[in-house]
Order: structure tokens, then sequence, then C-alpha cells
């Protein structure tokens, strides 16, 4: 009885890939992967921004719900209040303004950035701006700067006096 083997194909079988299709699959992939992998950076770029970002409408938004606790006929010693340093307007305002615009300082250029750490220099800057509309009302404008961020936040509120 007589077994017919076959221990290797024939070179005319179409079963397989070539080395070109092979590579050309490979170029294909790389060019893929490069190209997911060039978008990481973008991405983690966006992210540092929305944080930075967040920051500065935050603060923004808390210098505007602290001009609410100053006696109305106080508000327009803020105006040109820079978080910059304590010297100029914030050197001058004396009793609950000089407290608040002190921890404005804090809160805007030493903001908290890692998520349990100690406070880091964050190096933001606010400006504040008081326009005295009329008798009753008050508008006050806060600026935001804050380093890396192409942008300004800028915020405004009105302030009325009913009686």
């Amino acid at each position: 009885m007589r077994t017919h083997r076959r221990i290797a194909r024939t070179l005319g079988d179409g079963r397989g890939f070539t080395l070109v299709e092979v590579l050309v699959a490979a170029m294909i992939l790389v060019v893929a992967l490069l190209t997911l992998a060039s978008m990481f950076p973008v991405g983690y770029k966006q992210i540092a921004d929305g944080g930075r970002m967040t920051v500065a409408v935050a603060g923004a938004r808390h210098i505007l719900e602290d001009v609410g606790d100053i006696p109305f006929a106080n508000i327009s010693n803020l105006n040109g209040v820079d978080t910059t340093s304590n010297t100029g307007v914030i050197a001058g305002l004396t009793g609950t303004e000089s407290a608040i615009a002190r921890r404005w300082r804090y809160m805007i250029t030493a903001a908290e950035t890692a998520a349990w750490g100690t406070p880091q220099p964050f190096g933001g800057s606010a400006v504040v701006t008081v326009a005295n509309t009329s008798a009753t009302l008050r508008t006050v404008t806060v600026t935001v700067t804050v380093p890396g961020l192409p942008t300004t936040v800028t915020m405004s509120t009105v302030i009325v006096r009913f009686f």
C-alpha cells in the first residue's frame, strides 16, 4: 500500500501573501499609527489649556461674587486693582476691600495646580475696573490673564443700589 504524502507545497500555490503585499500593509499600518500618535500632544495641550481656562473663569467669577460683599459706596475703591503685586491700588485699600483684594492676588497668582498638593505659582493676573455709570449703578469688569492661554477672560456684572 502506497500513501502519497506531500511534504511541501508547489510554488504555484496561490495561498498566502507576497513580500510586496506585506511591506505595503506594514507601511499603511505605520502611517496610520503615526497619525494617531501625533494627536496625543495636541490633546494634552488642549487639556492643559482647558484647565487654565477653568482657573481663569473660576477666578473671575469669584472676584465678581466678592464684589457683592463690599458696601455699595466702597465698590469704586476697587477700580484699577491689579493682582500682579501688592503695590498700587491694593496698597491704598483698607478694611474689607484690602483683605478681599489680597485674597484675589493669592487666588489668581498662586492657584493650587496639584490635585491634593501645596499651592504652586500659577502666574495669572486679574485687573478690576469699576465704572460709575450713575449714582445708583456700578459696572464691574474683571479681566483675567493666564500664562499659556492665547486669550484673556473678561467678565462683567452690574451692581445696583435700590435704596
